[in-house]
């Protein structure tokens, strides 16, 4: 399964030809393509392209990409609230937000992954040749085998658009991820952030440590968790345990039987209490999906894409596959 694959007037697939055709070509990528990589899920994963030419082109000619079908949260760095691609809603009591749009790939389908022209990176030789590069960082959120490759779109002074491939057909770079590392940065140490005014996001260990941190409730989403407190949990602190990925990943598809409860507890508990935790192993998974949901439900005006920048400008989460379709079915729009 795939998104439209990209199309221009002319395709160079190797960069023997782009060179002989055009004076320009992908000089080298990381990963390396053709090639092979093992990544645990939720380690960064960064992606890098080289783009030599024969001579300077302008910046606004052309654009890098990788394609792939890797699931994974794309690290778009904090939001601006300057960037044209972002659109301004209110939310809650006229509260001003601004939304961009993320290069998440939740449903493990081919996309392209825009790679960011890394800034004052251009070099050029004593001949004119000039390079530049192009990055971006994503984490993968699901375990299995991948391709990866790279093009780079080019727009000609006739106004001709070309793409260049960084390898012939099929010759990309196999990437396999791995079940994530125990324990990892997400699970070292207790972290919360914060994404209403009493509903807080966190991992296991802050869950564990929530009566120190002034929690007078916790949605706890991770089964480990749950056993490790079962019979030791403070009295003043409520707890409600609901298991709402069976798997790990985010390819898993959470129930919307498991959505709607979900939401009606958080709708039942935001009026009753100051602080609230929802919390899962790493603090970005389960909850993503969970406080999404919340969101999505509790703000008609919002739509999916909204709902879930919202929760990721105030916490890096990933949502899992097929949440958007769930939560259209559980809280239509008009």
């Amino acid at each position: 399964m795939e998104a439209e694959r990209p199309q221009c007037d002319t395709e160079y697939c190797t960069p023997e030809d782009a060179w002989e055709q055009l004076r320009m070509r992908i000089k080298w990528t990381e990963p390396q393509t053709p090639g092979s990589l093992k990544i645990a899920m939720l380690d960064p994963l960064d992606i890098s392209l080289c783009l030599e030419c024969e001579k300077p082109i302008p910046l606004r000619n052309f654009s890098a990409y990788a394609w792939t079908h890797v699931y994974h949260a794309a690290d778009d760095g904090p939001p601006s609230l300057d960037q044209q691609d972002m659109r301004r809603v209110s939310l809650g009591e006229g509260e001003q937000l601004f939304f961009k749009p993320l290069q998440d790939n939740p449903e493990g389908i081919y996309r392209e992954l825009k790679l960011k022209y890394v800034e004052n990176s251009r070099e050029w030789d004593d001949m004119g040749i000039t390079t530049y590069l192009f990055s971006a960082k994503v984490f993968p959120t699901h375990p299995g085998e991948f391709r990866l490759t790279y093009n780079v779109k080019y727009k000609l002074p006739d106004t001709t658009k070309v793409m260049v491939w960084a390898n012939k057909f099929q010759e990309d770079c196999m990437v396999t991820v791995t079940l994530p590392r125990a324990p990892n940065s997400w699970t070292q140490a207790a972290e919360v952030s914060q994404i209403t005014q009493n509903m807080y996001l966190g991992n296991s260990k802050a869950m564990l440590s929530a009566e120190e941190k002034g929690f007078d409730a916790v949605l706890n989403l991770d089964p480990e968790t749950e056993e490790k407190v079962h019979g030791d949990w403070p009295p003043k602190v409520l707890r409600y345990f609901q298991n709402i990925v069976q798997e790990i990943g985010s390819g898993n598809e959470v129930e919307p039987e498991q959505i709607q409860n979900l939401v009606k507890w958080l709708w039942n508990a935001y009026p009753k209490y100051k602080k609230i935790l929802i919390g899962d192993s790493d603090g970005v998974s389960a909850v993503g999906s969970a406080m999404t949901a919340y969101i999505f439900a509790n703000n008609p005006n919002l739509t999916f894409e909204e709902a879930y920048n919202f929760v990721w400008a105030r916490k890096f989460v990933f949502c899992h596959k097929g949440l958007k379709e769930t939560l259209l079915e559980s809280y239509p729009r008009d």
